[in-house]
């Protein structure tokens, strides 16, 4: 048996050998996925929303398994649909979490503003609904981590057997682990996020960072006429883990959700990086 596999791995990666490593190189996420050609695509500048639930373990635990499968599909299929909303290129489901990738102008603010929504709408809606229509004791949040940087795909398995994409790169890795240091309904974003934040115009970078000068959404406040620095910076920055394997310094957090009055405007800003006259 053992010999058989073994011959048929070496059989495998001698083929490989033979027709060598070839690489393209795109600038965006094609629409129609990886290939299947034996070509690995490198994609630049890709921005990654990894979310994942928070005490899924617990699940487990559940002794009616419709529960479960409930908040599984709720949750899965609630996030799905903001990634499809905000244009995300590509969705993957790996067990209770989902990434998606933005590639293209202006991807990392809408990866920003996506994984804002999806933040708000389990703290504001999707909790309550699970908890109307479960048995079980068990709040529903989640983290989420968003990272940038260049991706290697493919597709990989066997002829005739089901081949399963691939993707290779610090981006994916990185978003993974923010997204499970991330505090239950917290964003969590590497330095080189967070420098793009403040790199951007004026008014990106107000909507992003500060506060809209609400007191939690109970009343209304300055909004984006305000100045920076004028109301709370909404992140905080701390010292990233050593035992991560991380490759900054610094990660940020952010606790806050969308607000009541000025949710739709500040999304908005960060998508368009223009301000809506209507």
């Amino acid at each position: 048996m053992l010999d058989e596999v073994y011959s048929d791995v070496r059989n495998q990666l001698d083929q490989q050998r033979e027709l060598g490593i070839q690489i393209t190189r795109l600038n965006d996420v094609p629409e129609e996925g990886p290939t299947n050609k034996g070509v690995w695509n490198e994609i630049l500048n890709v921005s990654v929303v990894f979310i994942d639930m928070k005490s899924s373990t617990a699940l487990n635990s559940f002794e009616n398994a419709q529960d479960a499968a409930l908040i599984y599909t709720y949750f899965v299929r609630a996030m799905a649909v903001i990634f499809e909303k905000f244009s995300a290129k590509y969705v993957d489901i790996q067990g209770d979490g989902l990434f998606g990738l933005f590639s293209g102008k202006g991807s990392l603010f809408k990866a920003t503003a996506c994984a804002i929504t999806m933040k708000t709408y389990i703290a504001k809606e999707l909790d309550s609904r699970i908890d109307s229509e479960k048995s079980v004791d068990w709040e529903l949040t989640a983290g989420i981590g968003i990272d940038k940087g260049r991706l290697l795909v493919r597709r990989l398995g066997l002829r005739g057997v089901k081949q399963n994409e691939v993707w290779a790169g610090t981006p994916v890795n990185i978003a993974a682990k923010l997204s499970s240091i991330a505090k239950p309904n917290e964003l969590a974003v590497s330095d080189r996020v967070f420098d793009a934040f403040n790199g951007a115009n004026k008014l990106r970078r107000r909507a992003l960072i500060w506060s809209c000068g609400c007191d939690n959404g109970d009343t209304p406040g300055i909004g984006l006429d305000a100045e920076a620095g004028a109301t709370p910076c909404l992140w905080t920055k701390e010292a990233a883990p050593d035992d991560l394997g991380l490759d900054f310094e610094y990660l940020h957090r952010l606790g806050s959700k969308w607000c009541d009055f000025h949710g739709s405007e500040f999304c908005e800003a960060i998508i368009t990086g223009k301000r809506n006259r209507e």
